[in-house]
């Protein structure tokens, strides 16, 4: 038997029965859905986690800090270490461990800044010039913090797109002067617009950069940093960069693992270990969903051919063989799966739209949470169908074949 004449002989047996065969399918439309929905949203989860974590670096960033609170014994307490992270820590790491392309200390604190009759609150980071490589964002006119200006305590600063229209409006800012926390600090620069970080309060384009040692003589009479914003050579190289900077720095501080170390790929695989149980939970739901038409398949192939048995026992009669039959019946059984497949993959995209809308207005508002249908996903959306039609038109078909001729064509 010819593939087309079993797929003109499948269609025409789902469309006689419209609804039987849509309610057939309906349980392969629900589990479909069901593995494409949630495909859709975790996939969308993942694109989103590596497009923010990409405005502060990529994935190949870790960060090193001195936590104000540990724990012990169960419980909560005050880091009681005296040690602390300095710049000459952050240049020994950049020069010392040779799977980190870059090492960026900060300091952070918040900031009252002015300009004539303008002002509003925002945050410095005092930095360096590794920064813009560090985080992977740079000027979008002027010039970024130099060495210069580090060695000589220099009051300039760089200023995130929102801070230059607030106090400027729509004029040139650079050479002029704003205070911050009342000191006169000289704008040499705009930083490239980079938006909210996963939807939230933190807003890069509000904050203000200022040279790390200005901030250390000015604000904060010491010369503690708060934070290095590493990055190393290859996201492979991530864990081999985060232990050579672990021990680069209890050698250079008695032995004493003050700080703590945090990377995106340690993010990056906590959540996808997340969203594997909730995979694993989801696909549950979904195979039996899968299971349940499969299952309705089955007995309507039944049925078909029970009311389809002197029309089998005549197409024996006139020479059909055996696999003939068979073939037959399996291509029914695999269409209307793969139908079923076809709506369900449709489905599935909305639900996937509409979860991430959900997400979007009222779980992470302005996150922009997309919702990713991978080529991966459809493949499997219709491979999952392909083997329930298969395994289900399995048991009918070999039926309809085993039927004998004579006693067919009796039947009424």
């Amino acid at each position: 038997m010819k593939i087309t004449e079993g797929l003109s002989a499948g269609i025409g047996s789902i469309l006689r029965n419209k609804l039987r065969s849509f309610l057939t399918m309906l349980g392969i439309i629900i589990g479909v859905a069901a593995v494409i929905g949630m495909m859709a949203v975790g996939e969308g989860a993942r694109t989103l986690i590596i497009r923010e974590l990409e405005k502060i670096g990529g994935t190949n960033l870790f960060i090193v800090q001195k936590p104000m609170w540990i724990q012990k014994d169960g419980k909560w307490i005050r880091n009681p270490s005296t040690e602390y992270l300095t710049l000459q820590d952050a240049w020994a790491v950049a020069a010392s461990c040779p799977s980190v392309e870059s090492v960026n200390p900060e300091v952070m604190d918040g900031a009252y800044l002015a300009h004539e009759n303008k002002s509003r609150i925002s945050i410095y980071e005092a930095t360096t010039p590794m920064f813009t490589t560090a985080q992977d964002w740079y000027t979008a006119f002027g010039r970024f913090i130099s060495m210069g200006d580090l060695d000589n305590w220099a009051r300039v600063c760089v200023i995130g797109v929102k801070v230059w229209h607030d106090l400027f409006g729509e004029s040139n800012p650079l050479g002029r002067e704003i205070k911050v926390n009342f000191q006169r600090f000289t704008v040499v620069g705009v930083m490239q617009e980079k938006g909210k970080l996963f939807g939230g309060e933190w807003d890069r384009d509000e904050e203000i950069l200022i040279p790390l040692t200005t901030a250390q003589k000015r604000f904060k009479g010491g010369k503690q940093v708060d934070i290095f914003w590493c990055k190393a050579k290859s996201y492979d190289l991530v864990d081999q960069a985060v232990q050579e900077t672990r021990l680069l720095l209890m050698r250079r501080h008695k032995g004493e693992e003050f700080f703590r170390i945090n990377s995106a790929k340690q993010f990056l695989q906590a959540v996808e270990k997340v969203s594997l149980v909730i995979k694993s939970m989801l696909g549950g739901i979904a195979a039996i969903a899968l299971i349940v038409g499969g299952v309705g398949i089955m007995n309507v192939m039944l049925v078909s051919v029970t009311e389809r048995t002197w029309e089998i026992g005549l197409r024996k009669a006139v020479g059909a063989k055996r696999r003939d039959i068979m073939f037959q019946f399996l291509i029914e059984s695999l269409l209307m799966c793969l139908v079923g497949g076809g709506i369900g993959i449709l489905v599935g995209v909305f639900i996937g739209m509409g979860m991430s809308g959900i997400v979007n207005m009222f779980i992470f508002k302005g996150s922009g949470w997309p919702s990713t249908v991978s080529f991966q996903s459809v493949l499997l959306g219709f491979g999952f169908s392909a083997f329930v039609g298969l395994l289900f038109g399995l048991y009918p078909a070999y039926k309809a074949s085993r039927l004998e001729p004579a006693e067919a064509l009796r039947y009424e």
